[in-house]
């Protein structure tokens, strides 16, 4: 069985069904890889572990009774009695495009390094195989948290754990763009699958081209990194080869939200049953394709395409 930590912050997302009334679900980019990831992975095979901080409300117990209900394995979710999640709101214009609003500079996620030491979080994240995590997971954390992560990835790198990590940058989170750079540059070192988004890397280290950024990305020795380019095709990249994969045509953009972050899930899906990486691309191309035709980040379940039956 093999054993895959997500580490991140899950919040409430409010999204607007019309100018008056608002939708109540689950999201937040860690939270809907680790579903996404649970949709496809076999479950008599993968477990797949959810590692955050959630309050001792009714909406932390709706959210952990939700995650549960897909599969995912809540022993690591720290529970805080001071604590709420964290909230945002989502305005979608007529192209799918969104405007967020963040309401979670005092959410329980950002005490996950802090306050929960009975979970023994260092002694089990390093008994996983596979560790996930985003510049986001890096950005709401404190800097003595930063560092006790920092240490764990360490000492998971030495045992043979392999990192996962999207860049995912989002400059609200962070002081400045040079402050993003720092930790996520430090964090790049330990990191074995790259998933970064072009546009985020291009905002914040100036990468020309996505070819450019596979070339930044190497010197830290990372073993495969995927470039993604929204509707353009992904460049696919390790120190031998590149490869371009397009992506899916698209009639109709509802809502972009969960877009890279599906894309993600099924690639390393696709990957963890030894699917080479042009098919695991055609995989996240086909799950983000459909996640993107549904208003929020998580689509129905009944809506899951058959990857394999796409792309056997």
């Amino acid at each position: 069985m093999k054993q895959i930590a997500v580490i991140g912050e899950a919040m409430l997302e409010l999204s607007h069904r019309s100018d008056t009334t608002l939708a109540l679900s689950f999201a937040g980019d860690t939270l809907n890889f680790a579903i996404y990831l649970r949709r496809l992975l076999p479950a008599e095979s993968f477990t797949i572990h959810y590692v955050t901080a959630l309050g001792c409300d009714s909406y932390s117990d709706s959210m952990l009774k939700n995650w549960q209900e897909e599969g995912l394995n809540t022993d690591l979710v720290c529970r805080l009695p001071n604590k709420l999640p964290g909230l945002y709101l989502i305005r979608t214009d007529e192209e799918g495009e969104r405007t967020f609003y963040f309401y979670r500079q005092n959410s329980a996620a950002r005490e996950l390094f802090k306050s929960c030491a009975t979970l023994d979080l260092e002694k089990k994240l390093l008994s996983m195989d596979y560790l996930y995590l985003t510049g986001i997971t890096l950005a709401i954390l404190d800097e003595a948290s930063r560092e006790y992560l920092w240490a764990i990835l360490e000492k998971a790198k030495q045992k043979g754990v392999k990192i996962i990590f999207d860049t995912n940058y989002r400059a609200s989170l962070w002081p400045d763009a040079e402050s993003a750079r720092t930790v996520i540059d430090r964090t790049l070192k330990w990191v074995d699958v790259a998933l970064p988004t072009f546009i985020d890397e291009q905002s914040l280290f100036g990468d020309v081209t996505p070819e450019a950024c596979v070339q930044r990305l190497l010197k830290n020795k990372i073993i495969e990194i995927i470039v993604k380019c929204g509707a353009e095709p992904v460049l696919i990249a390790t120190i031998a080869t590149q490869k371009s994969v397009p992506a899916c045509s698209i009639e109709k953009t509802v809502d972009t939200t969960g877009a890279g972050d599906s894309f993600n899930a099924a690639y390393v899906a696709a990957r963890l049953l030894d699917i080479e990486p042009i098919k695991a691309a055609q995989w996240g191309h086909q799950l983000a394709s459909m996640v993107i035709a549904y208003p929020g980040a998580i689509i129905p379940q009944e809506a899951m395409p058959d990857l394999r039956g796409y792309y056997a």
